[in-house]
């Protein structure tokens, strides 16, 4: 489903229990394995302990059947009336945002050297700026190096740019 613009995948690891069954434990194995790797994981029930998962500090812990509980102060839901499911929702919405707020995707082996340049143009003309004497005129060079990487990053090139990437990145012959 969407959630803020995030498209979430909600898994269900129903059945988690103590067995002596093999095949049932292969079963629960597997659901416990996918809930360890998940981006954000919802705890959804009575407050019971679930055998072999723990809820962490960065869980959503969720009552359930919230038209039949009073006095509770945390996060509820009820299947029935549907009561606190937006806030759930919501409260999803929240902490994914502020997940992938600082999350990026370098696609491509050229993005990746695009940033790594301007990164390291950065930190030389940082070097530059706090070495004794301050040759600034070599900061400046290197901020221009960062800037064209940066350039490279979002598409702005020039045709010799282009040109030496394609001639780069393909092996053309006759």
């Amino acid at each position: 489903m969407e959630i803020d613009g995030l498209a979430v995948t909600f898994l269900d690891t129903a059945g988690l229990r103590e067995t002596e069954d093999v095949l049932e434990q292969a079963g629960i194995d597997r659901a416990l394995a996918r809930a360890q790797g998940a981006d954000l994981r919802l705890f959804l029930g009575d407050g019971a302990e679930l055998p072999g998962l723990d809820a962490q500090a960065d869980d959503l812990v969720v009552r359930a059947k919230a038209d039949t509980i009073s006095g509770y102060t945390g996060l509820a839901v009820s299947g029935l009336t549907g009561v606190g499911v937006t806030e759930v929702l919501a409260r999803i919405g929240e902490i994914l945002q502020g997940r992938v707020a600082s999350a990026g995707a370098l696609v491509r082996e050229r993005h990746r050297l695009a940033v790594t340049g301007a990164l390291t143009a950065l930190a030389e003309a940082r070097a530059e700026v706090l070495r004794e004497g301050q040759r600034v005129e070599l900061a400046a060079d290197h901020l221009r190096r960062a800037a064209r990487a940066l350039d490279a990053l979002v598409g702005r090139v020039d045709v010799d740019d282009l040109l030496g990437e394609i001639f780069a990145s393909f092996c053309i012959g006759k």
